[in-house]
């Protein structure tokens, strides 16, 4: 076995071609240096249940040039990591990031999830809001009374549960009200039960 041995070099201009030099002769041939990947966060709608947060880790196996990196069910966001010379992502703009994710997204599940921009308002500043919904006894029943609030300006997350029957919301009190989120579960008629 051949042993090298270096010289001390304490100059760092040395060092430094020392350095450079090294990446250069112990580096193979093609092999190509990963480009740097450029994280962003989303809020994930459609993310109801605990159970959807591995139905989005399954499906978002298959987007290209980005990856999942983390998805936090408590609070609706999901991190994603692309890689910014990757021909859908070379020289887009951030919400061109945004959309070209979100359309791998909605067309790997069938458009029950999307991807927008997280809200601006601190966590501690929404107020929930809970419902005891009458009949929501399956998947389909409780992604229906997610959907009938999810869309109102001013509702930054919500889930809803078979398991409890209930619905919960977190909301700008200065955008939207009880009375409102209400109204639309009533629209599609999904019944409430009034405390």
């Amino acid at each position: 076995m051949t042993v090298f041995r270096l010289p001390q070099i304490h100059h760092p201009v040395c060092l430094g071609m020392l350095a450079f030099l090294c990446v250069f002769l112990f580096v193979p041939a093609g092999l190509e240096m990963a480009a740097a990947e450029s994280i962003v966060q989303y809020r994930v709608n459609g993310l109801f249940q605990p159970d959807r947060q591995e139905a989005l880790i399954t499906a978002a196996q298959a987007l290209e040039g980005c990856h999942l990196t983390g998805v936090e069910y408590d609070t609706a966001l999901a991190s994603f990591a692309y890689d910014p010379d990757h021909q859908l992502f070379k020289n887009a703009k951030p919400e061109q990031v945004l959309q070209r994710i979100n359309d791998q997204i909605r067309r790997l599940t069938n458009g029950c999830f999307t991807l927008s921009l997280p809200g601006k308002l601190p966590p501690e500043k929404l107020v929930e809001i809970r419902f005891e919904i009458e009949g929501l006894d399956c998947l389909g029943c409780s992604f229906g009374a997610y959907r009938a609030v999810a869309g109102i300006d001013g509702v930054e997350r919500a889930t809803a549960s078979f398991h409890e029957g209930r619905l919960t919301a977190w909301i700008d009190p200065a955008k939207t009200n009880r009375e409102a989120l209400a109204a639309a579960l009533t629209k599609k008629e999904i019944k409430i039960i009034q405390p």
